[in-house]
């Protein structure tokens, strides 16, 4: 990685007592080619040290292309439709990740939902979470760092 930058995560964690919660985080890749995503469902109380089931976390590799939609959808003011980005490898897995435009008690904001699917018929790994305004500000200039390190911009 550049030495230029040091490495620092975007990470959004949305807890609640519920414990349908959630937790995004978007990762440079070690050699700044990539972005990842690794989300995890809340399966403990909001105190516990550990409320989040990481053993079965979803991990997204975002490319420049995927970057670039996140950051336009970002850019749209209410958003019509859904941001909707799909993954799929060889062995027949997929992967999906959803933004949403929402209002919420009137206020804006959205919401991020991440899929895994292990094998067609079968149930899905799902995270989803509400991701606020300054939230949004977080991951846009977040996602056009990104950009600038895959992109060698420095």
């Amino acid at each position: 990685m550049n030495e230029k930058y040091s490495r620092r995560d975007i990470a959004i964690y949305k807890p609640n007592k519920n414990k349908t919660g959630g937790v995004a985080q978007f990762k440079i890749s070690s050699n700044a080619d990539c972005m990842f995503l690794e989300c995890a469902r809340q399966v403990g109380e909001i105190k516990s040290s550990n409320p989040y089931d990481w053993k079965n976390k979803i991990t997204v590799k975002l490319g420049t292309p995927d970057i670039c939609k996140l950051l336009a959808y970002l850019r749209l003011e209410k958003p019509g439709a859904a941001l909707k980005l799909f993954h799929q490898s060889p062995d027949g897995t997929s992967k999906g990740i959803e933004l949403k435009y929402q209002e919420y008690g009137g206020r804006p904001s959205y919401y991020l939902s991440v899929t895994h699917q292990k094998s067609k018929g079968g149930t899905p790994n799902k995270v989803g979470l509400p991701i606020g305004l300054d939230e949004v500000e977080y991951l846009f200039v977040g996602f056009r760092k990104a950009l600038e390190m895959i992109l060698h911009w420095d």
